[in-house]
């Protein structure tokens, strides 16, 4: 067993190691294929002896195959080649051809990282059987003299013929580009080195009127081919059954996670559930009578306090008090008024009617949670929402005076990005000094 052979029986079992890392075909599948061989030139020794050289001819094969899902493919092949050799030793009166039969075991890796493309190399081992058929006789050179083929056994003889088969262990390896045309089937192509080893071969040599026909009489004679080897192109279709193609990347397997299904929560966020929303937690407060309110503004003013049957009882006036702040409060992120924010702004709207007022100031304010310049836009459009309701209420905003103060002056100091419901808010300021009715 010459070292090449031991060369290909190594690289077969290597390949034939299971991989871990990356994926392919799974499943039994089918192929046929057609193509072009040729012999390489060779050298005829013995009984018989000079060189031929080899001509392409059809070739052919069919295999049965297991995808191993790991990117690895075990395959029987069965594959027939027909070669003319033409003369032997260049004599004109002889010639020989060669056909060959090969039953091999294959160990294919496919390369996966080229999309519908999978180029792939392999291996194999296994059998070949090589008939020989060749004829060569004694000529004569126009009466000069006898020309006879290049042996002396043969020349003695005046004629040889051969036509006999021998079997050899046979390797071979193989390139090839397969391309998926769909889940089940595939356009194969492949180039294959075929090397058959070392062949025998037993013939008949006989004389003149000799029949040397396989069967007739004659002296036996042999010839042998030192390291016969061909060369094969061939195309195809491949068919995996069941269609099975596990989808991969360059290194491993690729999992395709599932999307999960996002929610829009109330506060602009989003959450995989709606549990998982974050609920924000409104405000309270306790007034002086006991009540729990989630507006300070909504609290009722505490009774006069009680004098002494001796003193003089003193009138409550509600314009008696130096200034008046009224604070309207807004959902996160909103300018529009709320219903407790409208009943505030009744109250206020009252209080200028009745009052002699000196002026009239709205500011509006924001929490820290967005932007600076995001939030002065926002407070600015929630005075533009309480100016216009004390105008619906019949308070003239002509004198009034009007600012945006964004989260620069916080109600309850927080961090920056922090959701104060108490930040969120527009003070309505009402001076009550003697001065002229800001009413329409």
């Amino acid at each position: 067993m010459n070292k090449q052979f031991l060369t290909a029986v190594a690289v077969t079992a290597l390949m034939a190691t299971p991989s871990l890392a990356s994926a392919g075909e799974q499943g039994w599948y089918v192929r046929g294929s057609v193509g072009y061989g040729q012999l390489t030139d060779m050298d005829l020794t013995g009984d018989l002896n000079g060189a031929v050289n080899g001509s392409g001819d059809i070739a052919g094969s069919v295999g049965v195959g297991y995808g191993l899902g790991n990117n690895w493919r075990l395959e029987l092949d069965g594959t027939q080649l027909w070669s003319e050799l033409g003369a032997i030793g260049g004599n004109i009166n002889s010639a020989a051809d060669m056909r060959i039969s090969s039953a091999m075991v294959n160990a294919l890796y496919d390369f996966s990282d080229f999309g519908a493309w999978r180029p792939y190399v392999g291996a194999g081992i296994g059998i070949a059987r090589a008939n020989l058929n060749a004829r060569t006789h004694r000529s004569f050179n126009g009466g000069a003299g006898p020309v006879f083929v290049n042996n002396a056994q043969c020349a003695a003889y005046a004629k040889c013929a051969f036509d006999d088969a021998d079997n050899s262990t046979a390797w071979q390896v193989i390139a090839g580009l397969g391309y998926d045309i769909s889940d089940s089937l595939v356009w194969d192509t492949q180039y294959r080195y075929l090397n058959l080893g070392t062949l025998e071969y037993d013939g008949l040599g006989g004389s003149s009127g000799v029949a040397v026909a396989p069967g007739g009489s004659g002296t036996k004679i042999s010839t042998s081919i030192g390291n016969a080897d061909a060369h094969i192109i061939m195309t195809g279709l491949r068919y995996r059954f069941g269609g099975q193609k596990v989808k991969t990347t360059k290194y491993k397997t690729e999992y395709v996670a599932p999307v999960a299904t996002m929610y829009a929560c109330a506060d602009g966020s989003q959450a995989s559930s709606l549990a998982s929303c974050v609920v924000e937690v409104a405000q309270t407060f306790t007034c002086w009578d006991g009540a729990v309110v989630s507006d300070r503004s909504v609290c009722t003013l505490p009774p006069a306090p009680a004098v002494e049957a001796t003193t003089e009882v003193a009138q409550y006036d509600p314009c008696d008090v130096g200034t008046n702040s009224f604070v309207v409060y807004f959902p996160w992120d909103k300018a529009t008024l709320t219903e407790q924010a409208k009943n505030v702004i009744v109250d206020a709207s009252n209080t200028a009617k009745l009052c002699d007022i000196g002026s009239l100031i709205i500011e509006g304010h924001a929490d820290s949670s967005g932007a600076p310049g995001y939030n002065v836009g926002l407070s600015g459009r929630r005075v533009s929402a309480v100016e216009a309701e004390l105008k619906a209420n019949g308070v003239s905003t002509e004198n009034v005076v009007k600012s945006a103060k964004g989260e620069s002056a916080l109600a309850l100091p927080t961090g920056d990005g922090v959701r104060e419901p108490l930040n969120r808010r527009t003070e309505v300021l009402i001076q009550l000094i003697p001065g002229t009715y800001l009413t329409q």
